[in-house]
């Protein structure tokens, strides 16, 4: 899908300077997944869900900056991160959910306590594997440019992040 590959690059080199695009890409992933999960697995109504819930991410992300960016990345992103990990447990188990609410957990519990590096790994955990998304091909070859992009998308993002000099990031202009 190009909407994988162009979300993924986008998360994998600017996920943690443009955070609020991170939460809209969240948000509009999470809209695919509803839209399939209730029997809309192609067509308008999944990118119209997928849109959407993208631009509800984005507003809220404007709007309330450190709250949803903690949710948006943290609880949804980490969410979805093990529920791709765990794919094909997710996709038989009646509790799939528990998954996807472990996963959050653990995603809002590391932007608690480390909030730039959390968005920076979690951003490119989620860049690497919708770009791997995008390819179908030989394991080897996705599992090479998996590695590849994240470990690209946290050197990327650590260099701004050590460029502006603004080690805590968002909590510094949100005064929290």
């Amino acid at each position: 899908m190009i909407f994988d590959l162009i979300f993924g690059f986008l998360l994998v080199l600017a996920g943690r300077s443009l955070f609020w695009l991170c939460v809209g890409i969240v948000g509009f992933l999470i809209g695919v997944q509803c839209a399939e999960s209730i029997g809309y697995p192609n067509g308008w109504t999944a990118l119209l869900s997928a849109f959407v819930l993208g631009s509800v991410g984005v507003v809220l992300a404007v709007s309330f900056e450190w709250i949803t960016v903690i949710f948006g990345i943290g609880f949804l992103g980490g969410g979805y991160l093990l529920m791709n990990i765990y794919f094909s447990i997710a996709q038989h188990d009646p509790y799939s959910w528990l998954i996807f609410v472990i996963g959050g957990i653990i995603g809002v519990c590391f932007m608690i306590i480390t909030f730039d590096w959390t968005l920076i790994i979690i951003s490119s955990l989620l860049g690497a594997t919708l770009i791997i998304n995008a390819f179908h091909g030989v394991d080897g070859l996705r599992e090479f440019l998996f590695v590849g992009s994240m470990v690209t998308g946290i050197l990327v993002q650590y260099l701004t992040l050590k460029d502006s000099g603004d080690q805590k990031g968002i909590t510094r202009r949100t005064g929290c």
